[in-house]
């Protein structure tokens, strides 16, 4: 019953958080918006370099869909990550007034369970994108030195509702698929003064996706000598055309001229995606790991006015130091400590510039009972440039995540 409670909660803090963002995310204007590359799990201190490792007893993983099979049997694992966020901006188009942002979030929310020897199963809510902006323009009216004040204003994203089944092929070999069905809309709207109306006009755009898409993932581990362990994760998604649905709302004060009017259904294509990762582990205390990951977005040819879309990768490490004591007969982690950094080159080249963002992470976290862990992570780190007209984002966020856990049966085996 308590776990029951605690989903529930956690899923209506989502759709309230989902609806409360205020953070201006300048990049967001493109494509489907801004690609979240983070996973809010335990690896969060690692930079998320967390392709090769495997989820325990106390702290489910979500980055390879093979990384489920660690749990422990016949117990309810879940994560729930709170991230608080603040952005200072940088750019020809900033003032004092708009220079700044900040914003709560909830980002991850999954809970698993390993149903007998060799299978486990999950579920999963994270965003794949989001869209939140904020721009005035000045628009030229044709034949004409006069101009419309216009006013751009966008929010909305894509979500990852995902279920996820990993599976033990044998001592050293996990196996997994993550089925995700895609969907949310990208909404803008655009605000046009003139000198001779009352009220402006307002065209609100729709655009809705919605698709499922299949990850691929595989973990495979072993021992570098006595006190050495490695393991090698591997994870793939093949190219995905989202269902889109575009919808057109043309008001002027309370005059309705069309209204939710579809336009066009056509696709949007999420390219070829592979992650590949190595962890090493020293004692089973100090973990040292690293990941590679790629997105093959310059074969989907999407462009606009001054930007388009190019290859995606991300580069990242870090090292984690574990406690490990001795209790009820068992070794367990009862607190851990992590640095990492990353470097990303998103899949957008603006003003024939290309958006990249670096940052570093640490992290701490610790068993708190039976039933609950937690998780800290503070990151820092740019994105963009204020070269070519365009935007510096210099950010900070702080992620707390817990972990929760339920017995749900035992076969007579009793736990305290």
């Amino acid at each position: 019953m308590q776990y029951r409670i605690i989903v529930l909660t956690i899923f209506s803090l989502a759709v309230v958080s989902t609806q409360a963002q205020s953070i201006n995310s300048p990049y967001s204007t493109y494509g489907i918006g801004d690609i979240e590359h983070r996973y809010y799990d335990k690896t969060a201190g690692i930079a998320n370099a967390g392709t090769a490792l495997m989820s325990n007893p106390f702290h489910l993983l979500n980055k390879n869909p093979a990384s489920m099979a660690g749990l422990e049997r016949s117990v309810l694992l879940g994560n729930a990550t709170f991230v608080g966020k603040t952005v200072s901006y940088a750019g020809n188009s900033i003032t004092s007034d708009n220079n700044t942002g900040r914003d709560i979030f909830i980002k991850n929310f999954s809970v698993a369970i390993k149903l007998n020897k060799f299978w486990t199963s999950g579920v999963s809510l994270m965003p794949y994108s989001y869209v939140n902006y904020s721009y005035r323009s000045k628009l030229n009216i044709e034949g004409s030195t006069e101009t419309y004040d216009a006013l751009y204003e966008g929010d909305g994203g894509v979500y990852n509702v995902s279920w996820n089944n990993a599976f033990n092929a044998g001592k050293h070999l996990a196996l997994g698929v993550r089925t995700s069905l895609l969907t949310g809309s990208v909404n803008q709207t655009e605000s046009l003064q003139t000198a001779y109306a009352e009220d402006p006009i307002e065209t609100k755009r729709k655009d809705y996706y919605n698709k499922f898409r299949f990850e691929y993932g595989a973990i495979y581990s072993g021992k570098l000598g006595k006190n050495w362990q490695y393991a090698l994760g591997g994870k793939f998604s093949a190219k995905t055309d989202l269902d889109r649905e575009k919808s057109v709302t043309i008001q002027q004060g309370n005059t309705i001229i069309r209204n939710e009017e579809v336009i066009a259904n056509d696709h949007f294509t999420l390219p070829m995606t592979f992650d590949l990762g190595l962890a090493v582990t020293s004692k089973g205390r100090t973990t040292f790991t690293v990941d590679y990951s790629y997105q093959d977005w310059a074969a989907n040819r999407v462009r606009g006015s001054n930007w388009s879309t190019i290859n995606s990768y991300r580069i990242a490490g870090g090292v984690q130091m574990s406690n490990i004591v001795e209790q009820w007969n068992m070794k367990f982690e009862k607190s851990y400590m992590q640095v990492g950094g990353y470097f990303n080159r998103s899949y957008l080249r603006v003003n024939n510039t290309p958006i990249d963002e670096v940052g570093a992470t640490i992290g701490y976290g610790g068993y708190l009972s039976g039933k609950m862990s937690y998780g800290l992570a503070l990151e820092a780190g740019r994105r963009g440039t204020i070269a070519n007209n365009l935007i510096k984002e210099t950010f900070v966020q702080l992620s707390f995540r817990f972990s929760f856990r339920e017995f749900l049966y035992s076969k007579g085996r009793k736990y305290d």
